[in-house]
């Protein structure tokens, strides 16, 4: 983790301070650094403060069920989701907010169930899209230059989770593996709309190696990274264990790495302290290599907390920090 360290340093040397309206908080800020972790390596695990990993592994699989609910966040051991349901003020404000607890469109909902809408203003073009998986959600009659016509509003969901996995079983070589949450027909119906915008996979098969590469809008470099990198290095391990790789590097590329004012003191003790020994990263047996195409379905929905462990991990004392909502 020490490209880790250097990032922060470099932020604390030579980034640009600006107050952010929507925190109402001063950061510092770099633009465009990226950072990577060969996973053959060893597992990115921070050790210079302790690595909240059971709240990692939650959202993470949180994510892999399409969460909309901190309460189901909480049931998985991760309470990362609290603040943003039921504290931020803007999502208070939210027409979309259905009560405690409640997210609506947020990372999950993006990965597992994508919504896909079209309109069909022919019979035949209504038939194609019902052939491939849509349903009409609403018909109406419609006017134009040439006259009445009926249109329908067609719909379906798409499981980016699965699908990924489905081409990296059947074309490994096609470099368009991409998981995406960036949503702009539904950035207003988010709690929090996605910083971690995109993971795109890249197989190769000689030898059998997956690599990842994830883009992060905005990064809280102090509280946000060290669980960022263990997640996004948790995805790739799993993706590639189900599609039958093994996992290799892990690559962030930030577009607005900070540190927020109130974690400089923080990020200094940080700083300060000597990185121990890197843990292993265990996936139980649970979780197999997908054999038939067929055994996609549920693949990711199946994994439960404790198929993911770290063995050998030790760490120094944590750091408290506040975070910024």
């Amino acid at each position: 983790m020490e490209n880790y360290h250097q990032l922060l340093r470099l932020t604390m040397e030579q980034g640009v301070d600006q107050y952010n309206t929507r925190t109402n908080k001063l950061c510092r800020a770099l633009v465009g650094h990226q950072v990577q972790f060969d996973l053959r390596q060893g597992f990115p695990a921070l050790t210079t403060r302790k690595l909240p990993f059971k709240n990692i592994v939650g959202e993470l699989l949180g994510f892999f069920r399409g969460y909309d609910n901190a309460a189901d966040f909480r049931a998985l051991g991760c309470h990362f989701w609290d603040i943003n349901a039921n504290e931020t003020p803007a999502w208070l404000a939210s027409p979309y907010r259905r009560g405690h607890d409640h997210l609506s469109r947020i990372y999950g909902k993006q990965w597992t169930e994508w919504m896909d809408r079209r309109i069909a203003d022919t019979p035949a073009e209504r038939d194609r899209l019902l052939a491939l998986g849509y349903q009409v959600r609403m018909c109406a009659d419609a006017v134009d230059e040439d006259g009445k016509k009926t249109e329908w509003l067609m719909q379906r969901t798409i499981n980016q989770l699965e699908n990924s996995l489905k081409k990296l079983l059947t074309d490994p070589s096609d470099r368009r593996v991409i998981v995406s949450g960036w949503n702009v027909a539904e950035l207003d119906m988010m709690a929090l709309p996605p910083c971690h915008m995109d993971y795109r996979f890249v197989a190769f098969e000689n030898p059998r190696v997956l690599n990842l590469v994830m883009t992060i809008r905005s990064w809280d470099l102090f509280l946000g990274a060290p669980a960022n990198i263990a997640a996004t290095s948790i995805f790739l391990a799993i993706m590639a264990r189900l599609a039958g790789f093994e996992p290799g590097v892990v690559t962030i590329q930030a577009t607005n790495a900070h540190i927020y004012e109130d974690h400089f003191d923080q990020v200094r003790e940080l700083l300060a302290r000597e990185h121990l020994e890197a843990p292993k990263l265990i996936l139980s047996d649970n979780i197999k290599r997908i054999e038939r195409l067929e055994d996609v379905a549920g693949a990711f929905t199946r994994i439960e907390p404790a198929d993911i462990t770290l063995e050998g991990y030790e760490s120094h004392a944590a750091i408290k920090a506040p975070m910024a909502a």
